[in-house]
């Protein structure tokens, strides 16, 4: 299974590029941004670190912190001899309960955008994959399975909250696109255009339009209506993009210095309103990586990681600041300093934010502080 979800993986590399990093575009050489002090009164004993607790698991049988449940639970999975297991654990209580059990491994599980919802992925085999939808209390909503598929990639839509795209890739890497009814239970086949689509309206989608014949390091950026079929380019050039709620993320090469990154947020229903920054820019290999990066809606932050300078990622051995970029107002702001480029997921009130491979850590947004959440016995 692992070297199926590689393969995978080096597939939408190849496809859709790196993923994921801010003041208004008067950012020279971009230097590491002086620390300002967050203005947000939050309080402080309330979310004191100290009473974050650690979730005690054998070592042999955790697999990964996968999703939150709500603002102060997590959900986790474990694979015992004869089937994989999805957990809760609240980080403020200890209090821990079974969520759901699969004969078959669970590879990942998302959250619709209310948090009401739940996807789990699960692989019967090499070549068959399954979705299943549970409710907040682990009750079965409905499935579906996918015969002949190699892997799954999914999306929930965030304008409905009640509907999934899915491409199932085939063995020979082609794929089929569906679009899964929560409610009808219905599974219908859809064209998307490009596997790796992004919601950015209830019945829009878009993608990178990749020239596979002649590998680029950047691409048109289109838009797909699912009605009526039509694919049009709103953006010549973009290194990646991601779609949050009201806003299309872009990231381009700056026109000034190439070595620098221009990120770009433009509203859904006007894309000539924009915000932006700069960032430098890490190449890898034959394409750019960009340091992950999360965006809470509640409070219209997009968080990232800023590297100290541009170059190769081979051959950076530098840290990185956890920066904001506030939306609305443009402002870019420092967090936190020190810290390595790993992966993100915020609670839903945007207060906790796990961290890292596994996410078997937590950074608490208002202490800055960051504490392990994994004991193993």
């Amino acid at each position: 299974m692992k070297l199926r979800v590689v393969c995978i993986s080096v597939m939408m590399f190849l496809l859709i590029g790196c993923q994921p990093s801010l003041n208004p575009k008067e950012v020279s050489e971009a230097p590491f941004l002086s620390n300002r002090t967050v203005t947000k009164q939050i309080n402080p004993l309330f979310f004191d670190s100290e009473a974050i607790l650690q979730l005690n698991v054998p070592f042999e049988q955790f697999s990964s912190i996968v999703e939150w449940l709500n603002d102060e639970t997590v959900l986790y999975t474990v694979d015992t001899a004869t089937q994989s297991e999805v957990h809760t654990f609240n980080i403020r209580t200890g209090e821990t309960s079974l969520f759901f059990v699969s004969d078959y491994p669970v590879l990942s599980v998302e959250a619709n955008a209310a948090h009401k919802l739940f996807v789990i992925q699960t692989a019967p085999s090499f070549s068959e994959g399954n979705i299943s939808v549970v409710d907040s209390d682990g009750e079965l909503v409905t499935n579906w399975s996918f015969p002949a598929s190699q892997d799954l990639v999914y999306s929930w839509n965030p304008y409905t909250d009640k509907q999934i795209a899915v491409s199932s890739f085939l063995e020979d890497w082609s794929y089929e696109g569906f679009l899964l009814d929560v409610v009808t239970k219905e599974k219908v086949e859809q064209e998307f255009a490009n596997p790796f689509i992004q919601w950015i309206e209830e019945k829009k989608v878009g993608y990178i339009k990749w020239n596979q014949d002649e590998p680029s390091l950047s691409a048109p950026l289109y838009t797909f209506d699912l009605v009526t079929g039509n694919a049009q380019q709103l953006i010549e050039n973009v290194i990646m993009f991601s779609a949050f709620s009201d806003y299309i993320m872009t990231v381009t090469n700056n026109s000034v210095v190439e070595s620098m990154a221009d990120y770009t947020f433009m509203k859904v229903n006007d894309v000539e309103v924009k915000k932006q920054f700069t960032a430098p820019l890490l190449s890898m290999y034959s394409n750019y990586l960009t340091p992950f990066y999360e965006y809470v809606d509640t409070s219209s932050l997009f968080y990232t990681f800023f590297p100290e300078e541009s170059g190769s990622i081979e051959s950076y051995t530098k840290a990185f600041q956890l920066v904001t970029f506030d939306v609305r107002s443009g402002e870019l702001e420092v967090q936190m300093e020190g810290l390595e480029n790993k992966p993100l997921k915020f609670s839903p009130n945007g207060v906790y934010c796990l961290y890292g491979h596994q996410f078997e850590q937590l950074i608490v947004i208002p202490n800055k502080k960051v504490v392990d959440l994994i004991d193993y016995s």
